[in-house]
């Protein structure tokens, strides 16, 4: 069971990588499910301009890894920050190339910023919860501080994180339960 976890900005001087690697810190210490940081910055995905519906669109070959990479996870974790009120215009550029790699799987959502990025981790959920197809959970973190005053580029805690990280380990509870369940009933789903 492959759970993948996003990094969901790809600006110049992002902090959303050292929030990623902190959840895959905690990650690695599971035993019941694999890990795989995806960052959005790795794959070359242009701006939509074609229906993802189309059998004969011309994806890049960007699009092509990273709509492989969430067809093969069984789950994800969807790391971001919180610009202009909302999700990375990135991160919705990337799930919008997605047409079918997203349904029934759950997607657990950690987010940063003004206000702990709660308003881009709820519109994140509205667009999961539309025509993709996923499930978001209700387990979340929506981080509590400031990243770079909290965690090292590395994803060390360099304060006491107790509140976070027991957000944390609340999503990967959640996420793996949610991830062993669908995955069970997919298999069973003959239709």
């Amino acid at each position: 069971m492959t759970i993948a976890v996003i990094v969901g900005t790809t600006r110049q001087g992002r902090v959303t990588p050292r929030l990623a690697k902190w959840v895959m810190q905690a990650a690695q210490n599971r035993s019941d499910a694999q890990f795989k940081l995806l960052d959005l910055k790795d794959y070359d995905i242009p701006l939509l301009n074609e229906a993802p519906w189309e059998a004969n669109r011309q994806l890049t070959q960007g699009t092509r890894q990273w709509l492989g990479e969430l067809q093969e996870a069984d789950g994800i974790i969807i790391v971001t920050a919180e610009y202009n009120h909302t999700i990375p215009a990135v991160l919705k550029n990337a799930f919008d190339h997605t047409h079918g790699e997203l349904i029934r799987k759950p997607v657990a959502i950690v987010s940063h910023g003004v206000n702990s990025g709660v308003r881009a981790n709820e519109h994140l959920r509205q667009m999961l919860n539309s025509n993709m197809g996923s499930f978001a959970i209700s387990a979340t973190v929506t981080y509590f501080g400031k990243v770079t005053d909290s965690l090292d580029e590395q994803g060390n805690s360099s304060i006491d994180n107790q509140l976070n990280d027991d957000k944390l380990q609340n999503v990967l509870n959640d996420i793996i339960w949610y991830t062993k369940a669908l995955t069970s009933a997919k298999q069973q789903d003959i239709s």
